[in-house]
């Protein structure tokens, strides 16, 4: 089998600079049995003019959507070969030597292992963060993984056989590879790096720090790895000093606002007032006496809420948390399930903005002295800065794992945004003084 006919499928978009180096390194290699197919993303520039002209063994593969998925492009290029192996190199990797596709191969001789993947080096035109990424993250050391899903297809090395029974993922932007290496581990195979078989790679898996590329790639990992378990939220409402007007607490029309959302099993009220701890009652709703140590000013809401949360609520595991302020009487119909019905799972949290529209932002430095944080010399009807502020209270939806980590901040936020108007508070209409 090792002297196997193996596949190299090339990618390519626009690559002229490089394919022609790419190709003349695979052309030169030791291990003579392969073919190689070109998949090229509809190239403006003279890349398949150069593999033509050059290199007219190679089959060339058209991708033929505007729209680009990196697995069709793969299985569009396996479709059409003929090797038990199939190696994959983007068009602007560079093998370093004539060892690169023997040194892949070699680790095929072990049945369990199922793909392998080679060291990535920069370029010496490389970006400063593409040259540190790929320093520390392609190592010297020999791996075999047998959790671990990391892959990467910019230069590795997969059995036909195994992709005949899991194609690449063809609905995702990126990290198909990924996503392909985590299906294939559970099935008890293994995964070798091999940082002999070495690659120049110009712009590194960072992509010189896109930062579109980022996100997308986060939600993907947030998506694809969740345990997609079904949505089970409680509320918390939390009072420390609970606002009373004409007799009634205004927790209650918050209260009311929220009982008969479906998705809600439990309200959890926050409070150590006793005449609201009397009145307030109702199948859905369980008082929580905050504990005397939570009751300083100081610590913070996101730390308050993080410890309610893990000694009274972590045991009715929800998956999400909702949190609501009473001091907020003029939100807008249906809110609540709004925010319900909107949230995304690819985020942590979905959090009510709303357009602050002042001229000028002001902060007080250490000695109470007011300095401008923002100011604006322009007319009133002139200024639109698109600057907006979180409005928290109003009422954000959050997934239940984040108050497992002291009410840290969420990374990854899904905003939605609201009339000025319904973020007015009972303080300032009532001129009520909550500190």
């Amino acid at each position: 089998m090792f002297n196997t006919l193996v596949s190299i499928i090339v990618r390519t978009k626009n690559e002229y600079f490089w394919i022609g180096k790419c190709l003349n390194e695979i052309y030169n290699q030791d291990y003579k049995n392969f073919e190689v197919i070109l998949v090229d993303n509809n190239s403006r520039d003279k890349t398949i003019s150069i593999v033509k002209k050059n290199f007219p063994k190679v089959k060339i593969v058209n991708y033929s959507s505007t729209n680009f998925f990196p697995g069709r492009a793969l299985n569009l290029g396996i479709k059409k070969s003929k090797g038990n192996l199939i190696a994959m190199i983007s068009g602007h990797c560079i093998p370093k030597n004539n060892q690169w596709l023997k040194n892949l191969v070699k680790n095929f001789k072990n049945s369990s292992v199922i793909a392998c993947y080679g060291r990535q080096e920069p370029s010496d035109i490389s970006e400063p963060n593409d040259v540190r990424d790929l320093t520390y993250l392609f190592g010297l050391d020999k791996k075999i993984q047998t959790k671990d899903p990391f892959f990467h297809n910019a230069n590795s090395m997969i059995r036909k056989s195994s992709w005949e029974k899991n194609k690449f993922d063809e609905n995702v932007k990126h990290i198909e590879d990924r996503l392909w290496a985590s299906l294939v581990l559970k099935k008890g195979k293994k995964i070798v790096y091999e940082p002999n078989a070495s690659v120049i790679h110009f712009h590194g898996v960072g992509h010189h720090g896109n930062l579109k590329r980022v996100s997308t790639i986060s939600k993907i990992l947030r998506k694809k790895t969740s345990k997609n378990k079904k949505k089970s939220i409680v509320c918390i409402i939390p009072l420390n000093k609970p606002i009373k007007y004409n007799g009634k607490y205004l927790v209650e029309k918050t209260i009311n606002d929220i009982k008969n959302i479906k998705e809600i099993s439990k309200i959890f009220i926050s409070t150590s007032d006793k005449q609201l701890i009397k009145k307030i009652s109702g199948k859905k709703i369980k008082i929580l006496q905050r504990d005397r140590d939570l009751q300083k000013e100081f610590l913070g809401i996101e730390y308050v809420l993080s410890k309610i949360y893990l000694r009274h609520i972590k045991k009715f595991n929800p998956s999400h948390v909702l949190v609501a302020e009473e001091i907020y009487f003029n939100r807008p119909k249906n809110f609540f399930q709004n925010i319900i019905n909107n949230f995304d799972d690819n985020y942590e949290s979905i959090v009510p903005i709303v357009k602050n529209n002042n001229q000028n932002i002001w902060k007080k430095d250490d000695d109470g002295i007011l300095q401008p944080l923002f100011k604006s010399s322009l007319p009133s009807e002139y200024v639109d800065h698109k600057i907006f502020e979180e409005a928290k209270g109003l009422g954000t939806l959050i997934k239940a794992e984040i108050f497992e980590n002291s009410g840290r901040e969420t990374n990854f936020q899904k905003f939605i945004e609201v009339d000025k108007k319904n973020t007015i508070t009972t303080k300032e209409i009532l001129n009520i003084d909550l500190d």
